[in-house]
């Protein structure tokens, strides 16, 4: 910035000498005939300082087109060496792959064995033909059947509606999805969730211990109702089971 500072001034003061000292030297010419020793010298520096100017930039405008010559050359020098490396690694990648290709048909490794699946941590995750084989009667003591639970079929007998489990979800036949299970706990299709089961504890997702569910005996945390279940069931028939007893809340 500094050099292109100079140079701008080194041109200003020698067009200003020229135009200065021819000035004055026609205005001393003109009105005394003679010649002004002073614009004199003042014009001779100013064209001298504008010749040396003009001949340098010439010089800078020819070594300007000369590296760009030059340039072009380097360029393409240096993509030639790039494509010559791209080309070699290319064919240093179908080399390996000849190679793995040849391999590969030489040795056929045989078909790794089934891995086992892995057992679900809930049994409602699996098909309900295969984990739903149960005929169960829960008995309201003192006051008789008021569930049967068949397979993925639940009768409540209270009011003789259906339910069918099906996946993570319980139907009500002609309604649809009522309730919707989530590994042990259970929530309404339409609401949040209401019971989860714990080991022998029903509790309630917003209020704690509820009912008991030990073996095949569900007992309300208040001893105000007792049931009695007849066959063993799955976690997910248990907590169907505790949404049609107990309802939401």
């Amino acid at each position: 910035m500094r050099r292109q500072y100079f140079w701008w001034t080194y041109l200003v003061g020698a067009i200003v000498c020229i135009a200065y000292g021819g000035y004055t030297l026609i205005y001393h010419f003109q009105n005394s005939n003679t010649l002004s020793v002073h614009s004199l010298i003042l014009l001779i520096l100013g064209s001298v300082a504008l010749a040396f100017f003009l001949a340098l930039y010439v010089v800078f405008l020819f070594q300007k087109k000369k590296n760009a010559k030059t340039s072009p050359t380097k360029s393409s020098i240096e993509e030639d060496g790039t494509e010559d490396a791209s080309s070699s690694s290319e064919e240093k990648e179908e080399e390996r792959e000849s190679v793995f290709d040849s391999k590969e048909d030489e040795e056929t490794a045989p078909e790794p064995a089934p891995r086992p699946e892995r057992k679900r941590d809930y049994e409602y995750s699996r098909s309900p033909s295969r984990s739903y084989e149960t005929d169960a009667y829960i008995r309201k003591v003192g006051y008789g059947p008021v569930l049967r639970v068949s397979g993925a079929r639940i009768l409540d007998m209270r009011n003789n509606t259906y339910y069918h489990l099906q996946g993570n979800t319980v139907n009500q036949d002609g309604y649809g999805p009522v309730y919707e299970i989530s590994g042990n706990r259970i929530r309404s299709a339409f609401g949040g969730y209401l019971y989860e089961i714990s080991g022998d504890n029903v509790n309630k997702i917003y209020g704690g211990f509820f009912a008991s569910f030990s073996g095949n005996t569900i007992v309300k945390h208040d001893a105000s109702e007792r049931y009695e279940v007849s066959d063993s069931l799955s976690l997910a028939q248990r907590l169907a089971v505790v949404a049609l007893l107990f309802g939401n809340y």
